[in-house]
């Protein structure tokens, strides 16, 4: 178990330290609640990721606590293809603010890595 918790600190280190940002894209210009969010994060490519040229499209949906606006739990609705892509698009959306107080509960986003 000790192990464990180890490895997935160290993943999670390493895939927020050599991801840079701004080549995922975040398609959510047509949803509703898009007016009452007031923070974003665009998900990192992790250089893995890109020395093996993997590309993918997924969606995930973000359960919000309606009280604060912060992110409960996000889901893969729909993967990537690609667990390190998954990773990445759960990190950056976990860090999406709503305003307190939204009529929102879920809310569905596709993200895509090309």
């Amino acid at each position: 178990m000790r192990a464990w918790a180890t490895l997935s600190v160290f993943f999670c280190c390493v895939l927020r330290s050599a991801a840079e940002h701004s080549v995922a894209y975040m398609d959510n210009g047509d949803s509703p609640a898009r007016v009452d969010l007031i923070k974003t994060q665009a998900p990192a490519y992790p250089e893995v990721a890109k020395r093996w040229r993997v590309q993918g499209a997924g969606l995930f949906r973000v359960t919000l606590n309606p009280t604060t606006g912060r992110v409960a739990n996000v889901a893969v609705l729909k993967s990537t293809g690609y667990r390190v892509l998954d990773a990445s698009a759960i990190i950056a959306l976990r860090a999406w603010r709503w305003r307190p107080g939204s009529k929102w509960r879920q809310v569905d986003i596709p993200i895509r890595f090309s």
